[in-house]
């Protein structure tokens, strides 16, 4: 999970370097630590300058069946509508931010996790029972106290996906380098972008991508959506390869639970 776009003080400690261009806490002088998925700033570099990536409560995982204790938590909700989105590429991803209008948020454990954005990783970055998908996208949400919950969808190549149609049409021509930005003129339902009828999997995880910060709660959609070779091809052109290494299980609970939709 790429972490969202600078907010609020309130949720300050828990965004991506790379997004707000230093760590929490930071000097505004000082640069960012520049990170990858490559070479000298590869994943397995990242704990030098951010610590917790070397955590214990780290994501992504590989979710064993086996593992998967079931009905133990209460269902998720979601609210979700129609509403434009402006999308950057950011360096590491293509990320989505929802214009001001329908408030679109998700009920966890009584609690309401209002969405800041959604981005994609390609491959997936999580696995089931071994199991690598060609895509995985993360809603990623934040409550009143800035606690980050993150509901993630796989994708396999099949049919064009038509909620992000107009994205990955984009892409070849507007969304190619590293700052370029676009407001998508079609509206989206983040409704749509999950599967109708899925089991969720639910985990105390981290950020993905530096500072890697822990107590983020993972609501894994294990029913995958599709899209097409034509859309993926678009995605791997900029980013043939942004997920992140499968991290340490360290016998966290896993718990799994229909969605309520």
């Amino acid at each position: 999970m790429t972490s969202p776009a600078c907010m609020p003080r309130l949720q300050a400690a828990l965004l991506s370097a790379a997004l707000c261009l230093a760590l929490p806490g930071a000097m505004a002088a000082e640069p960012a630590p520049h990170w990858g998925y490559e070479q000298i700033a590869a994943p397995t570099q990242w704990a030098e300058f951010a610590p917790s990536c070397s955590g214990n409560l780290q994501s992504p995982i590989d979710l064993w069946s086996s593992s998967i204790q079931h009905g133990t938590h209460r269902k998720l909700s979601a609210d979700y509508g129609y509403a434009r989105f402006d999308v950057v590429n950011n360096g590491h991803t293509l990320q989505a931010t929802p214009q001001p209008g329908k408030d679109n948020y998700i009920e966890l454990e009584g609690e309401r996790f209002n969405l800041l954005q959604f981005h994609v990783h390609t491959p997936s970055e999580h696995r089931v029972d071994g199991r690598e998908h060609a895509m995985e996208l993360h809603l990623v949400h934040a409550n009143a106290d800035g606690k980050l919950a993150v509901v993630a969808v796989f994708f396999d190549v099949g049919e064009p996906n038509t909620a992000l149609g107009e994205l990955f049409e984009r892409i070849p021509g507007e969304l190619g380098q590293a700052g370029n930005a676009i407001s998508l003129y079609s509206r989206i339902n983040p409704e749509k972008l999950l599967p109708d009828h899925s089991r969720v999997v639910r985990y105390t995880g981290s950020l993905t991508t530096p500072p890697c910060s822990e107590g983020v709660l993972w609501n894994i959609e294990l029913e995958p959506q599709q899209l097409s070779q034509e859309q993926l091809d678009a995605l791997r052109h900029v980013y043939p390869h942004n997920a992140r290494p499968i991290q340490p299980f360290n016998a966290r609970p896993l718990a799994d639970e229909p969605a309520a939709r």
